[in-house]
């Protein structure tokens, strides 16, 4: 196991800070407690004081902190990743108002091009106070200096924040000096099959396959089964799924494919601590001319190029595809119209899972990262109710996104997990996670997987994708080890160009506008680009962490 060096300073010290909050009694209250205000909590019906920790409005720790203008006397502005439905009209506006006392505003990202949109608002001088972006996001606003360092906030304001989240998630938003420039959501689920395909059983069954497949032969000679079976009538593989979701979701081939090739991430280590490119990696080469081949035998659907989230989703849900790229989220939208519509059952839907190369490689990227992080932007004027707002929520934190014990939710006898009450779970907390910044992460750990119980279509394909994988080929998770990474001047100025260069550069090969033949020439430009700058930044980092 690799040795981690010394934290940075910084690190230690916010360490040191929340066992201080804890000492003086100033911690979050209890998971068991459902707070209707910001001063108050209910628990069976009795009132009493609640353990707000933040300073009162117009009291500062420091004197360079701004003061609060308190909840009543600001109304701040959220902006969030896109979702399929309404974030303004969801019963968690009225919840949060209640509970923390503040008025917002809440605003999202087109479902495309959300990069760009957000780089251009930003630019523009947009006036949110609060926005939840992901790492990439995030490394691009750091770059660009757009970004608030919230050091001193967190101390005066965020108690709650700064004893609920860890060292390495603190680092992974923290510039090489340990100025802090972001609040992290790290993922509640260490190896998470987040990325997969759902199927149609049926009609596969219908087409004599009998198995699902499990390497990328077995795949192959799926697709192709479908194809001879049934013609052009049906879309045979739609994709890519571009989930907002994830905190790198915007992979334009299926992670599950891309395991058989030994690809799991755009940077990767070697054996010998070599920081390399995912256009460098062995296996790269293969995987494209995989999916050229069954782009050119029409085994994927003819806009793979142009599809969005949305159009994967409505081609399965509508029954023109058999197999989709998919991820929870997806199933949750999806399947419910498809069981109204098409006539058929959660038998009639299986999942295909990380696939194994043709000598069993096989790997998955484990999902322990940063997920989101929160910013606050330069030009807010309330940058300390901003930090206060997100103390409030995690604070409250099992309210909020679980429910109150009894209504929305019962602990197991037997491993006292959390067990949602439907329908009232999916109605009163079904989207509560659009709203997070920051959470207690030991505490959310356990928290979470109630959430996916609250649609059977999300927990199906989770139980056959994940839970199956963790159970039967743990072997196949492999670290991320940039995960927790601070926030570096190349990487936060060129990586999301480069990724998304990359992107393109295999659609061209996928449409026959270019070939594997220019992959060198598409190699130099990319160095050119900050390429090299990038990989000799993280080299450089990781030698110096793990050695």
């Amino acid at each position: 196991m690799k040795k981690m060096k010394r934290r940075c300073s910084i690190l230690l010290v916010l360490a040191m800070l929340a066992m201080c909050i804890y000492a003086c009694g100033s911690k979050p209250e209890s998971n068991n407690t459902d707070a209707s205000s910001p001063a108050t909590e209910k628990t069976e019906g009795t009132e009493k004081e609640a353990e707000n920790t933040a300073p009162e409005e117009g009291e500062t720790e420091k004197a360079d902190v701004p003061a609060l203008k308190g909840p009543g006397n600001v109304t701040l502005k959220r902006l969030g990743y896109n979702v399929a439905w309404d974030p303004t009209t969801d019963i968690m506006v009225d919840i949060l108002k209640e509970s923390t006392g503040y008025d917002m505003e809440y605003f999202i990202l087109p479902a495309e091009n959300a990069d760009e949109k957000l780089v251009m608002e930003v630019s523009g001088g947009a006036d949110y106070d609060i926005i939840q972006c992901s790492p990439n996001q995030f490394q691009t606003l750091m770059g660009q200096g757009a970004l608030i360092p919230l050091n001193d906030l967190l101390e005066a304001y965020g108690p709650n924040i700064l004893a609920g989240v860890s060292e390495e998630s603190w680092r992974a938003c923290s510039d090489e000096d340990g100025n802090i420039y972001g609040i992290p959501y790290k993922y509640p689920y260490a190896q998470e099959i987040a990325s997969f395909m759902a199927c149609r059983w049926d009609m596969m069954q219908e087409a004599g396959i009998e198995a699902m497949p499990t390497t990328i032969d077995e795949f192959y000679d799926c697709l192709v089964t479908l194809k001879d079976y049934y013609g052009d009538e049906y879309i045979i593989f739609s994709g890519p799924y571009r989930a907002p979701s994830e905190g790198n979701g915007t992979w334009i081939f299926p992670k599950v494919i891309a395991s058989a090739f030994g690809i799991y991430n755009d940077w990767m280590v070697d054996e010998n601590g070599k920081v390399y490119y995912m256009t460098e990696a062995d296996g790269f080469a293969d995987m494209v001319k995989f999916l050229t081949k069954c782009s050119n035998e029409g085994l994927l659907d003819p806009d793979w190029a142009v599809n969005t989230s949305t159009t994967v989703c409505e081609k399965f849900a509508g029954g023109k595809a058999i197999i989709a790229q998919m991820n929870r989220n997806g199933l949750g939208t999806t399947v419910p119209a498809m069981l109204e519509t098409l006539n058929i059952d959660y038998d009639d839907l299986n999942y295909v899972n990380a696939l194994k190369g043709p000598d069993g490689t096989c790997k998955y990227m484990r999902t322990e990262a940063i997920n989101f992080v929160t910013v606050i932007l330069r030009g807010s004027e309330n940058a300390a109710d901003a930090v206060n707002w997100i103390d409030l929520k995690q604070q409250n934190q099992l309210f909020l996104n679980i429910g109150v014990e009894g209504t929305h939710f019962n602990y197991d006898e037997n491993d006292g997990s959390i067990v949602p009450i439907n329908p009232i779970f999916s109605d009163e907390r079904g989207n509560s996670y659009w709203y997070l910044d920051s959470t207690n992460e030991e505490e959310f750990a356990t928290q979470w997987p109630a959430r996916i119980r609250k649609s059977q279509a999300q927990w199906e394909g989770f139980e056959a994708t994940t839970l199956y994988a963790n159970e039967h080929m743990p072997e196949i998770f492999v670290d991320n080890d940039f995960a927790f990474k601070p926030a570096t001047e190349n990487y936060s100025k060129y990586n999301t160009a480069l990724f998304s260069s990359m992107n393109d550069y295999i659609l061209q090969i996928m449409a026959g506008t270019k070939t594997l033949d220019d992959l060198a020439a598409f190699q130099s430009d990319w160095a050119a680009a900050g390429g090299e700058d990038v990989r000799e930044e993280l080299q450089a980092w990781y030698s110096s962490f793990y050695n």
